[in-house]
């Protein structure tokens, strides 16, 4: 199943050329005598003609803000339960490496079973309770994400349930004997691998959509300006404004899109 977000192609476009401004740094006639790129004139283009149609633009921008809040819900949620799912696969293959011993007695063994089987069921409830409005990127049950049509925002689901592509570890794994903890290792070895490699594709489109909603903010900034500004003035200001979105986001961006290896990495420290 597909879930669209509210989206307005022209608003987006814009988005996406305000998006490319790490080429660009100004214009010719308004910020330090600098030259502008075509990515640039078409991004204050059309920050100055939303800008100059007000409230309809303003009202299509609060839809878009809606959705992508939802979005960035929906995201980070998935995020922060996949990365509790990693946790506690850590904690199992401690006692799985403890339960491979042959001389431990039977009340020890029961008792790491115990937890084992306990910390399953936490993972199992962490997978499912990942849901926002609806939407669980990581139970297994949605074949399609989320996406935002032309603005290119998207969402693409991980299964993380147990027994499946990336947690291979089954649900009625145990550690009742030597074997079946050394079986029960080798599984959450080759599952903390793999959601590792899921984890870095969450955290990823997180921040795509945290990145895009930034970028909606400031852009919101100079539609209000366009608004308000005098009949004389608006379009200079609006430019000039857009110009100004620019330069920010140029140094924007690449911060958010680091957050996602260094917060895989500080889960396996």
């Amino acid at each position: 199943m597909s879930i669209n977000v509210n989206s307005t192609s022209p608003i987006l476009a814009a988005l996406q050329d305000l998006n490319g401004s790490g080429q660009s740094n100004g214009d010719a006639g308004l910020i330090g005598g600098q030259s502008s790129s075509g990515a640039a004139s078409t991004g204050a283009s059309a920050a100055v003609t939303l800008g100059q149609n007000g409230s309809l633009d303003l009202s299509a921008m609060d839809a878009d803000a809606m959705s992508l809040n939802r979005t960035t819900s929906i995201a980070d949620l998935a995020v922060g339960a996949g990365q509790s799912v990693a946790s506690l696969l850590t904690k199992l293959k401690d006692e799985a490496t403890a339960a491979q011993s042959p001389t431990l007695d039977d009340t020890t063994r029961q008792a790491l079973n115990g937890d084992f089987k306990s910390t399953l069921s936490q993972i199992a409830s962490t997978v499912a309770g990942a849901g926002f409005d609806g939407v669980n990127l990581i139970d297994g049950q949605s074949t399609a994400g989320l996406t935002a049509g032309a603005g290119g925002v998207s969402l693409s689901s991980q299964n993380l349930t147990l027994g499946g592509p990336v947690v291979t570890l089954a649900a009625t794994s145990s550690l009742g004997t030597p074997t079946s903890a050394t079986s029960a290792l080798s599984d959450i070895t080759n599952s903390l691998a793999k959601i590792e490699t899921a984890l870095n594709a969450l955290s990823d489109q997180a921040n795509q959509v945290s990145a895009h909603s930034a970028i909606l903010n400031q852009f919101t900034g100079v539609l209000q300006a366009g608004a308000t500004a005098g009949a004389d003035g608006g379009v200079d200001g609006a430019r000039l404004m857009a110009l100004q979105v620019q330069q920010q986001l140029s140094g924007q961006t690449q911060p958010i899109a680091n957050q996602s290896p260094q917060m895989v990495l500080s889960l396996f420290r």
